[in-house]
């Protein structure tokens, strides 16, 4: 079997999903973690299944940068026994913004005192919880690296994740103006079911403005049906 071949880039991405707060009893006295209860909100809001991904959210006092995360990650990744997959972000609901650690398909919520207490350790401080959170839409900001396949020009598969596709847009638009994109996207295409989000990466000095897709069992040419939607409507 051939090796796959994928490009890594720092990008960012920028989507939209109703969070909740974890139940206090296994955390740390008085913080505040979050957990995304539909993630992947545009499908699996439409298409209901129990085996979701799991994404939560440690908020933070002050901001972190990638490479102060990563560090610490690598230096934690010695002292658990299971794989830990974070990237710094954002969470923000209506005007108040918060920063945090996303930390993807934790599959054990007993461990989160623990890794609490080790990025505590590697000197990042932890924010308090001033208020109870359920089922309220936030909207995520997170910087990340991407591990990108090409299958045609502008056209990318994500790395052992094949329900995850991007593709190159032309300009950068608002947020609520992309949700109405996609709502009319949606409107006329018959895939109606997938979620999006916006995206960007760093490339040769220069930003590209990508849309996320996920969807289950996507290919490379409904991925490309839902790009030309969003092409013809941007034009």
């Amino acid at each position: 079997m051939s090796k796959i071949e994928y490009t890594e880039k720092y990008g960012g991405l920028t989507k939209e999903e109703p969070l909740t707060c974890v139940n206090n009893e296994i955390l740390l006295k008085n913080t505040c973690v979050l957990e995304s209860v539909s993630p992947y909100f545009g499908y699996y809001n439409e298409v209901p299944q129990a085996n979701k991904p799991h994404f939560i959210y440690l908020l933070i006092e002050g901001n972190i940068f990638l490479e102060q995360l990563v560090r610490a990650n690598q230096t934690i990744q010695g002292e658990i026994n299971f794989t830990l997959d974070s990237v710094p972000g954002s969470v923000t609901f209506k005007t108040q913004t918060s920063q945090a650690i996303r930390i993807f398909n934790l599959k054990n919520y007993s461990q989160i005192a623990r890794l609490q207490e080790l990025y505590i350790e590697k000197g990042i401080t932890l924010k308090a919880k001033s208020r109870s959170i359920n089922n309220e839409m936030a909207l995520i900001k997170l910087r990340r690296f991407f591990k990108l396949v090409e299958v045609s020009v502008g056209l990318y598969t994500e790395y052992r994740q094949p329900n995850i596709g991007y593709f190159e847009i032309p300009k950068s638009i608002a947020w609520e103006e992309f949700k109405l994109l996609t709502a009319k996207v949606k409107y006329n295409t018959s895939l109606l079911y997938f979620d999006a989000a916006q995206a960007f990466i760093y490339n040769d000095g220069k930003i590209v403005e990508l849309v996320r897709i996920y969807r289950e069992n996507l290919t490379p040419d409904k991925l490309t049906s839902i790009r030309e939607k969003y092409l013809k409507l941007l034009a």
